[in-house]
């Protein structure tokens, strides 16, 4: 399978776009990153039941601090 997230630094920030997203009527949740990128230490990803390019334009609009859009795809 294959998922797509929005991946943030710190959980505050997740926390702040998830909180964003419901405001635009956008359902999403958050969890540590399931493929973290070892040198930038444990991340999050935001998860976008919908569009992820419009929550995204929706998160950098606003000034919340991303690290972007991610493909993660799961191992048999």
């Amino acid at each position: 399978m294959i998922y797509t997230y929005i991946k943030f630094e710190s959980q505050t920030q997740g926390e702040k776009a998830k909180s964003l997203l419901i405001k635009n009527n956008i359902k999403s949740h958050l969890r540590r990153n399931p493929n973290p990128d070892r040198k930038q230490g444990c991340n999050f990803a935001l998860f976008v039941d919908g569009n992820i390019w419009k929550a995204y334009e929706i998160i950098t609009v606003s000034g919340i601090k991303s690290s972007g859009v991610e493909t993660y795809r799961e191992r048999l």
